[in-house]
């Protein structure tokens, strides 16, 4: 993380030269992975000047010119600044207002690490041979370790790419190809030029060299679309290229605006650091985020295909079409395509009830890491790119989607598109910041949406909504609202921060409307109801579309157990009272043994997303109960809640079930074999014995089996599921198995699985997080991963870079569920030692959650014992 005095030296590049247009040439070397490049920029110098400034990094510049016409050139020396990525060109004499073109020649490198432009490794389909192939991966600030180039995404231009690369490799860019040719000088090289592109920022430009198949078709509106895939696995993106299909043309008609170039390509990656990435007409992604097995991929794996294409393609309009000005206002490309892909899904895939996981995986998500004191509002200044990594997290995303749900349901969807419509309309191939986007929703709706908005934007958290009743003569109601910010741990809001709510009420004599919706704009208001009697129940945050958690009282909440009990309540509300009722024990607002008693209103459940949610919270209960002497105690009630509907599902899938029954079979098989449920571990034993003879398991169980089997096994468990995962072709199933190895309560099995995890060629860079995150699923594995991670630190930063996510990944999934203060002195001395300025808010985040979870094992442990042992 930079401190204020970097973020205030930093400066963008000067506007005196601004690029127009690039013809770019990319000559590949894969058997070096070395690059050989030049690259003509269409300059317009606005101010004279006798220097020209731009970026590049990693690059070895070998000649720079200048021309105003073919007659006037001038030679520039070429000074590098390595520490800044940037290059100073000067010229021996003034270059005055006008256009000239900027001929640079240069060579770089292939890169190992996953950004700019860097290889691949990949295995021929009969496994003989290792091969390489090359891609690019440019946001937010690495186009320049490709070529030089204005690295900023308001330096918007056009560009001719040219790749020249073995005649054997594929070669596919942005842009359709126009000409493909054997090289004059060496026919074992072919030149491929691709069509201009859109005026575009320099973090969109993709290209990609390899040995790929592919499937193709048009969409309905003439877009040619194709899946690339591995050779000989063209089959698997059948899948992505039927939603691609569907939801183009979906996002065309939404924001009345057509896809403005000619095709529209996805490509899966064999070593990709991200999920996807959504460069325009050539969007890439990690293999388990494209590909789908007809015959071995899970419903789970088929759900996450589908939301990862529809957001990538939701950019293609909101983010390539209308770009951010800078990466301040990120978190609106991010959060529009996080909220959007929902609403595509949803068009073409209503099996999914996908609305209703928004609630548990989205927005229940964001209000965790959002309630700590060292959280962040959504709209953070950024000065470096460098710092992105570190400010977008969970909040910017998941909160940043959170917001726009909630003010669509504010102005209502036509004002929404229309708003919409016109700020994409008047912005196409511009920049803008957010309140260009507020004022044209402002417009469509006469709403004041900046104002709304901005409490939501500019400050961290959100409310706590405490609810007050008192039942009147003649069947009237009071309802005293009181807003605060809630924190994690039950602390005080010192800066009484305030939010305009939208607020909904809705009753039991009609739960499918709204009663009362009143924007909260006060600290404190009061509302009545008319026509409620007292045994009436009462709710708040209608489908749970406003960003406020709800304090009931004691009567309430025990109100709320009935609609609960007969799902009169839609499942966005069931799944988030439950919650919210968990997050105030946590903050010592309740006891967790209300939140226990609660639960047995759920015994019923049959929703899958609501068995989810609760199966998160349980799982965060279930990490704190294992630091006392009644885990087992846990362990039973856990059974017992989770024990009819596993009696409902049984082990194997029915003829035409719902996807999500499908979904969450698996998810409560894994629950009660981890609670130690005998009868489920002997049937995973004996299924995976079957499976490893030739039977092999349904894929929608699969995770669940290996889960179970690796937790109770021993040595030779692990080596049959280590000779499966080398075997396995599928990258979907080699990471379902390297995050079910982890689970092994077995210390010295841990310590192997982590050695093969980062010590073997086994496992991509790209999966490592995976299998750490199995490793950490018990105590005695999180104490194992954190030795480990204090032993091998520098190496990882040595080995994934310093500015890497990925280090952001191991603090947060190794480090939060420990609940002793002496672990606690341990991450902040160590973290204090080593200089890794990327992990600085994860390592505050995760302490801050430690010293919570402290609290409520001697505020409620006591309570919570007596509670399971009397029960």
């Amino acid at each position: 993380m930079s401190d204020q005095n970097t973020k205030k030296l930093f400066e963008r590049l000067p506007q005196t030269v601004v690029p127009t247009h690039y013809d770019l040439t990319i000559q590949t070397f894969l058997d070096t992975f070395k690059v050989n490049g030049d690259v003509n920029i269409h300059l317009k110098v606005n101010q004279p000047t006798d220097t020209v400034i731009l970026y590049a990094a990693e690059l070895q510049i070998d000649q720079a010119k200048i021309t105003l016409d073919s007659k006037d050139e001038l030679s520039g020396t070429i000074e590098m600044d390595k520490e800044n990525e940037r290059v100073k060109i000067t010229f021996n004499r003034q270059l005055e207002k006008g256009s000239y073109q900027l001929y640079l020649k240069f060579i770089g490198d292939i890169n190992d690490r996953m950004q700019g432009f860097y290889r691949n490794k990949y295995t021929t389909p009969d496994g003989k041979e290792v091969r390489y192939g090359a891609s690019t991966q440019f946001e937010p600030a690495d186009c320049r370790r490709a070529f030089p180039c204005w690295d900023e995404p308001n330096f918007k231009a056009t560009f001719d790419i040219t790749l020249i690369t073995p005649k054997n490799l594929q070669a596919i860019s942005n842009m359709p190809i126009i000409s493909e040719n054997e090289h004059p000088d060496d026919k074992k090289w072919k030149i491929t030029k691709f069509d201009r592109t859109p005026i575009m920022s320099t973090y969109l430009v993709a290209y990609v060299v390899g040995e790929y198949d592919y499937v193709e078709t048009k969409d309905s509106n003439g877009v040619s679309m194709r899946v690339y895939t591995p050779v000989g696995k063209k089959e698997h993106g059948h899948f992505a290229l039927d939603i691609a299909s569907k939801v183009l043309p979906f996002y065309a008609e939404y924001f009345n605006i057509k896809y403005p170039i000619a095709k529209a390509d996805q490509i899966a990656i064999p070593d990709f650091a991200m999920g996807a990435m959504e460069n325009w007409g050539l969007v890439t992604y990690r293999e388990t985020a494209l590909l789908i097995d007809p015959k071995f991929s899970s419903m789970d794996s088929r759900q996450r295909v589908a939301i990862v294409v529809a957001h990538e393609l939701a950019h293609q309009w909101f983010g390539n079409l209308v770009t951010m000005d800078w990466w301040t206002d990120l978190w609106l490309n991010e959060g529009f395509a996080s909220w959007i892909e929902y609403l595509a899904v949803d068009k073409c895939y209503p099996e999914f009830d996908i609305w209703t996981q928004f609630v548990a995986d989205t927005f229940a998500r964001f209000l965790v890491p959002d309630a700590l004191k060292s959280s962040h509002p959504i709209e953070v200044p950024i000065g470096h790119p460098a710092e992105i990594d570190e400010i977008f997290d969970e909040i910017s995303y998941s909160k940043g989607s959170s917001v726009i749900r909630m003010l669509h349901d504010y102005i209502g969807d036509d004002a929404f598109r229309k708003g919409l419509h016109n700020y994409l309309k008047e912005y196409s191939y511009k920049n803008t910041i957010t309140t260009n986007l507020w004022s044209h929703l402002s417009k469509a709706s006469n709403k004041p949406v900046n104002e709304v908005m901005s409490s939501w934007t500019f400050q961290m958290g959100y409310p706590l909504v405490t609810v007050i009743e008192e039942q009147q003569p003649n069947q009237t109601r009071t309802i005293k609202l009181n807003q605060q910010r809630f924190i994690a741990d039950g602390s005080s809001d010192d800066e009484n921060l305030q939010w305009k709510i939208p607020i909904t009420i809705f009753t039991k004599s009609n739960p499918k409307l709204i009663a009362k919706q009143i924007l909260m704009d006060q600290p404190e208001i009061t509302v009545t109801l008319d026509n409620i009697s007292e045994k009436d129940w009462i709710k708040l945050n209608y489908n749970s579309i406003g960003l406020y958690r709800v304090k009931y009282e004691s009567k309430t909440l025990a109100h709320l157990s009935e609609p609960i009990a007969n799902k009169t309540l839609s499942p966005q509300d069931r799944l988030m009272i439950q919650d919210d009722v968990a997050a105030l024990c946590n903050a010592g607002h309740q006891s967790f043994v209300d939140y226990l008693k609660l639960l047995l209103s759920y015994k019923d459940e049959d929703n899958f997303t609501v068995w989810k949610s609760i199966a998160s919270t349980m799982g965060d209960l279930s990490s704190l109960i294992e630091y006392t002497d009644y885990y087992d105690q846990f362990k039973k009630y856990r059974l017992n809640l989770f024990s009819s509907i596993q009696a409902k599902l049984g082990w194997d899938a029915k003829e035409h079930e719902n996807p999500l029954v499908a979904m969450l079979r698996p998810m409560i098989l894994s629950i009660m074999g981890k609670s130690g449920d005998q009868a489920i571990i002997d049937e995973a034993k004996k299924r995976f014995q079957s499976h490893i003879n030739g039977n092999l398991i349904d894929p929608n169980i699969r995770a669940a089996v290996y889960v179970i089997v690796a937790r109770y096994g021993d040595e030779h468990t692990q080596e049959e599921l280590q000779k499966l995962y080398k075997a396995a072709e599928m990258t979907e199933e080699k990471v379902r198995l390297l995050r079910s190895m982890g689970q092994s309560i077995n210390p010295h099995i841990i310590e192997n699985i982590l050695q093969f995890i980062f010590e073997s060629d086994e496992v991509r860079m790209q999966d490592s997080a995976s299998g750490l995150v199995g490793c950490t699923s018990s105590r005695i594995g999180r104490d194992i991963v954190w030795k480990f991670l204090q032993k091998n630190w520098m190496k990882l930063v040595e080995r994934f870079g310093e500015k890497s996510c990925f280090l952001i990944s191991f603090v947060e999934y190794c480090l939060s569920d420990f609940a002793d203060e002496k672990t606690a002195s341990e991450i902040k001395s160590f973290f204090d030692s080593v200089h890794t300025p990327i992990v600085t808010r994860a390592v505050k985040q995760a302490l801050e959650t430690i010293h919570m979870r402290v609290k409520v094992l001697q505020r409620d442990s006591k309570a919570i014992e007596k509670y399971l042992t009397e029960k």
